[in-house]
């Protein structure tokens, strides 16, 4: 078996319409000419898609007024954008993706823990980009140019948008960057012009009888739209590396936190206030998407249809690339196009069974809850595990074993026992106390609807760490065959 190595040397250099060579390697010094502010336009871009206006009009759905629903937004991507902003300070020491950086502190093996993770949420949520953006393409085709709908149309269209979607991932970071930059301005415009001629119909709450508030009483519904909103932006934190990495080594660290969970809190406000206020004008704010046409002027129904394809295109471009980086850390012996080729026929199938055979478009606040449970843990722990530790993270460390940071990095056996456990704890807290559309867990109702799963899962995993860690130091006991552990060589 190979040790953990990374290509060294002077690749080509990441550009605009080139395909990215480089994978999951150390991003040599002389490649990185991405700036903080790359970071920001990525982050707020992501969010001025149909997916926003869902999630956004989320809090609608649950019965909460106009002031429910801004609170709900403005907390919880808050708490979100902060894990968001945090990931990325590590970006620019680390020199490598978010998913391999954590073997510094889940050990060399315990990485598959953030690889996991991460496939779950690459593929949910590029199964999402496709169920949000073809039934709107297919529904501006028919009003239109009168084409037909139902299952063939929407299969076609599905197909079409997946492919110019996987394409975008597979050119890779700097093509990622660009059209993330490119669609922030289109983007805006046209959530712009849907709230303009929508206006008119919003009112300042929904109907009670029709949309009564979800768990009974205000405050349980409400922490449940914060939860949501939480995952929205959380999801993202994993993500924070793979752009950071490309930060040169001298990079502040204020710099690397504040530009991306700016643009995540401005996206996310933008994004979601604006599915909120359309929510409010629909008849319907859990189909907002499938009825945001319906007060907006037939002439200006395919420019806004085509300005959210780009732009979910491009949203859905990230998490392909993503989803490749993070699936290759685990497939460590092929490069990152073949892998490319892997989670493409994956998410195919994934966004056609969901879309056209089951239609599960309805199961995003489960999506959201799972996402928030397995994401949050992990982050918290590879936040504190950097901060405690004095912010030991050096790339030369994560690329050869022995030296300085051996006793920190590798742990017995391949895995970090504080951190493995205290994430396996308190994901199992965590669904114990949700209560999701798909699983109802044995604890949630001694809260009286109030959703606990991210609450309890952030506080267990956080203190669990700490607690073990102290007790269990990480040069403990090193065992000679950890030193030859399969990893990321490339």
């Amino acid at each position: 078996m190979e040790p953990l190595t990374f290509a060294e040397g002077h690749g080509p250099i990441d550009a605009p319409g080139r395909i990215e060579k480089r994978g999951i390697e150390f991003i040599p010094e002389a490649e990185r000419r991405s700036k903080p502010r790359d970071l920001g336009f990525v982050f707020f871009g992501t969010q001025l898609t149909y997916g926003s206006l869902f999630v956004g009009a989320l809090p609608i759905a649950f019965g909460l007024d106009w002031f429910g629903a801004l609170t709900a937004i403005i907390v919880g991507t808050l708490l979100g954008a902060a894990a968001v902003g945090a990931m990325a300070v590590m970006g620019p020491k680390a020199g490598t993706t978010s998913t391999v950086t954590s073997v510094a502190f889940f050990g060399l093996r315990g990485r598959y823990v953030g690889s996991f993770i991460t496939q779950v949420i690459d593929l949910g949520y590029f199964a999402l980009v496709l169920w949000l953006t073809a039934p709107p393409l297919v529904q501006a085709g028919h009003l239109v140019f009168g084409l037909p709908e139902g299952r063939t149309a929407l299969t076609a269209v599905l197909l079409v948008l997946a492919l110019l979607v996987l394409g975008l991932g597979i050119f890779g970071h700097a093509s990622v960057v660009a059209s993330e930059k490119f669609t922030s301005y289109g983007n805006a415009a046209a959530l712009a012009l849907l709230v303009l001629f929508g206006i008119s119909h919003v009112h300042g709450a929904p109907d009670p009888k029709l949309f009564p508030l979800v768990l009974k009483s205000w405050w349980p519904s409400w922490i449940l739209a914060v939860t949501v909103m939480i995952a929205n932006a959380i999801s993202y934190a994993p993500y924070a590396g793979d752009y950071a990495r490309y930060l040169p080594t001298r990079t502040s660290g204020t710099a690397a936190f504040w530009w991306p969970f700016g643009g995540m809190m401005l996206g996310c406000l933008l994004g979601c206030t604006c599915g909120t206020l359309i929510g409010l004008s629909v008849q319907n704010p859990n189909e907002v998407v499938a009825q945001m046409f319906g007060f907006v002027p037939h002439l200006m129904v395919l420019p806004i249809a085509l300005i959210g394809l780009i732009g979910n295109a491009s949203n859905g471009g990230m998490v392909v690339y993503n989803g490749m980086l993070d699936l290759q850390a685990a497939l460590w012996r092929l490069t990152r196009l073949q892998v490319g080729f892997i989670f493409s026929a994956i998410g195919i199938v994934v966004g056609y069974v969901g879309l056209i055979a089951f239609n599960l478009t309805t199961s995003i606040v489960a999506l959201c809850s799972i996402v928030t449970v397995l994401v949050t843990p992990w982050v918290l722990i590879n936040v504190i595990g950097y901060f405690r530790h004095g912010r030991r993270l050096r790339a030369r460390d994560l690329q050869e074993f022995g030296g300085a940071g051996r006793g920190i990095y590798w742990y017995t056996n391949g895995f970090s026992i504080p951190a493995v456990v205290a994430w396996l704890v308190s994901i199992t807290v965590g669904m114990l106390f949700s209560d999701t559309a798909l699983f109802a867990g044995p604890l949630a109702r001694l809260a009286q609807g109030v959703d606990l799963s991210f609450l309890s899962a952030a506080i267990v995993a956080s203190a669990l760490y700490l607690v073990l860690d102290w007790l269990i130091p990480s040069a403990r006991t090193i065992r000679e065959d950890t030193l030859q552990a399969p990893a990321t060589a490339v």
